[in-house]
């Protein structure tokens, strides 16, 4: 069953190690079989709380894929520059 890592970026504090950290994760990502559904700063609010200003949807065959790349030694090289650079929130959705 698939499984999504989806990603809501609810700031942007440091665009430029942003940019750096979006640049190398795209070939970690599809390098362990994930495929990029969405990335769009075009988000609206619709209801509840606070909007994110980007949001990231990755499908991956399975969970364990999924865990594969985000705990790989190369993710682990480039994920402090996404935490420094973003405040953001992130879950795993499995398929039923």
């Amino acid at each position: 069953m698939g499984a999504y890592f989806l990603v809501e970026i609810m700031e942007i504090i440091d665009a430029a190690a942003y940019g750096e950290y979006i640049a190398g994760v795209k070939d970690i990502v599809e390098k362990n079989g994930g495929e990029y559904v969405v990335r769009s700063n075009r988000v609206s609010p619709f209801f509840g709380g606070p909007c994110p200003v980007r949001v990231i949807m990755i499908r991956f065959r399975d969970r364990d894929g999924l865990e594969r790349c985000f705990g790989s030694e190369e993710y682990k090289r480039i994920g402090p520059l996404r935490e420094s650079s973003t405040r953001a929130n992130a879950c795993i959705v499995e398929e039923d």
